[in-house]
């Protein structure tokens, strides 16, 4: 089927087949409600538990049901698949943060002994120059 603007239209599955089936309310002063007109009879087979409109619509469309379980079992896979990456990036990022931690400490005892060997050294030249006088 096509809609006035020509776009192709999924045309719906027939849930009624006829049937007369219904029940109406109406709002009374505002406050309740009141059954106007119901009509128990229904012409077709009734769905059990759990059934209804999704199970005619996948009996109308037969392949259906199996791509969207397939596809189900292929989308919890790959949320399995994805926390699985995710933990082995926590424990990475947690080899990192200890490596950069370990460098940290060397570059800082390097910068100190630096620093020590320049106020040995000063302290070298002071001594030079007090000798010298």
């Amino acid at each position: 089927m096509t809609d006035k603007r020509e776009n192709v239209i999924r045309q719906r599955a027939e849930t009624m087949v006829g049937c007369k089936a219904m029940i109406m309310v109406r709002k009374v002063k505002s406050v309740s409600w009141v059954v106007t007109c119901f009509v128990k009879e229904h012409t077709h087979p009734l769905a059990g538990p759990g059934g209804g409109r999704r199970d005619f619509i996948y009996e109308q469309y037969p392949g259906e049901w199996d791509r969207i379980r397939e596809l189900n079992q292929q989308l919890t896979a790959e949320k399995k698949r994805s926390v699985t990456y995710k933990r082995h990036l926590e424990v990475e990022h947690i080899d990192v943060d200890e490596y950069n931690e370990s460098l940290l400490k060397k570059i800082q005892h390097i910068v100190y002994n630096v620093k020590e060997m320049e106020s040995k050294e000063e302290q070298s030249q002071l001594n030079f120059q007090s000798a010298t006088l």
